[in-house]
This record gives structure tokens, sequence and C-alpha cells, in this order.
């Protein structure tokens, strides 16, 4: 009895200490094909896009300055609005972008904090970040070499999957919400949330931009979050209508 009793022990030790199978990681490609689908489903998004490295410059119609953060959001169909935060003439500046549809609009100290239309981003337009053959959706499927590197947890806890990857520089631009122009070859680390099977933070890295002068690359960290959630626009005036004419106001008569 004190045997069967020992065995029936040993047994149920053995099951408890058992190391239970982990599921297999999931396919790359397929990991980031959804991911795509599911941010392109979504209303609302918030990000940060931060740059650390070569700096890198961005140019207005009043001056150019050294690109240090942004935080977007992002509200579907056609509407983003940043602050990004440059250095001008060595002094933090904080400038506020805004884009509807086709329309661009600058605000900050170079003009007088109000909101001044300007052609930033020529051809950008928020309806193209999330549509199918442009915006985040050609972003990801840029990405080549692709590498699953298994499951991670952010800093805060965030369970996600961590996927290695290169691309075109170019094709990863809108990672930066239309706001930044990347140009040569780029690594890219992208990690996508496990539960959610959303994008959730991207690492760009730019080898190219490394100098005799500038040791380390220029790198873009973007963190993606608040999906669906509201947002708060300060929106600029609406664009007024053209003023009607005699020459466009068709005459109208009363009928007799």
């Amino acid at each position: 009895m004190q045997r069967v009793v020992f065995i029936l022990l040993s047994l149920l030790l053995a099951a408890c200490s058992a190391t239970p199978t982990e599921e297999p990681l999931p396919d790359p490609a397929q990991l980031l094909t959804d991911a795509a689908a599911n941010i392109r489903a979504t209303q609302t998004f918030r990000m940060t896009v931060e740059r650390t490295g070569t700096e890198y410059f961005i140019n207005t119609d009043f001056g150019g300055a050294e690109f240090r953060r942004a935080d977007v959001q992002y509200h579907a169909p056609e509407t983003i609005q940043a602050r990004v935060r440059v250095i001008a003439a060595g002094l933090p500046v904080d400038l506020d972008f805004f884009f509807r549809a086709t329309n661009q609009w600058l605000r900050g100290i170079w003009t007088n904090n109000t909101w001044v239309p300007i052609d930033f981003a020529p051809g950008f337009t928020p309806a193209a970040l999330m549509a199918e053959d442009t915006g985040f959706q050609a972003a990801i499927n840029s990405l080549t070499a692709l590498q699953m590197v298994g499951r991670e947890q952010l800093v805060d806890g965030t369970p996600v999957y961590h996927v290695k990857a290169e691309a075109p520089g170019e094709a990863v631009q809108a990672f930066m919400a239309g706001l930044i122009e990347v140009t040569g070859r780029v690594l890219a680390d992208v990690y996508i949330h496990r539960e959610t099977g959303l994008p959730v933070r991207f690492v760009i890295v730019q080898p190219e931009s490394v100098s005799e002068t500038e040791p380390d690359p220029t790198t873009w960290t973007i963190e993606v979050y608040d999906f669906d959630q509201p947002v708060q626009l300060d929106e600029p005036p609406p664009v007024p209508l053209p003023e009607a004419t005699s020459e466009t106001t068709p005459e109208v008569t009363p009928a007799s």
C-alpha cells in the first residue's frame, strides 16, 4: 500500500512540475499582414515619434529646425494633428501641424501662434496613411528579410511579438505620419501586441546617416497607443469657400 501511495505521489509531483508546452511562434509575414489590417480598422489612435542619433532637419517656409519629437493624433478618415518639438537657433520650440484632407496648416512662433495654410508635405493626406495600397499597409508590406525574434514585454509590461526586418527608407515614411522623409536602406524592429494584434512600436534605424562627425545613426522610435479612444483636436478655422460674384452666380428672376 505504501508503495502504491509513493508511486501516485511521484506521478502527481511530476505532473505539477512539468513545463507547459509553449505555442509555436506565428509566421512573421502573416503577423505583419494582420497587424496592418488591424490598424487600418481603427478610427483613432495616438503616436509619438522620437529621434535620437544623427540630427535631422525639417524645412518650412519660415525656416529650418532640428527635429526632436512629435506627438500625433489620428482621426479617421482624414484628420491628423501633430505637435513637433524642434531646436531652432539653439532653443526648443513647439510647432503644431494640422492635416485635413488635402489641406495643411502650421502654427508656431513664426506664425504669431495662429494657424497658417502651408504645403508642408506635398501630396500627403491622412486618408493615404490608412489606405489599402499606401500608408501603414504599404510600409509594412515593404519590410523584407523578416526575422521572428520571439515573445517579449515592453517596459510598461505590454506583451509583444518582436520582428526584425529591413526596408527602403522611402517605403516606411508612413510610420512617421508624413512628417519625416527617410532615404536609404533602413533596419526595422516591429513590435506587435500579442493579444490585440496591433502594431504598438517601431524602431527605424538609418545606418547610412553615420559619418565621421556623427557616429550614431539616426534612429526613429515610434510608439502607437490609445486605439479607438477619444482625441482632442485644436482645429484651424474652416477653409472659406470662394466668394460668389456676378460672373459665377447665375441670375435668378421671378417666375411669371
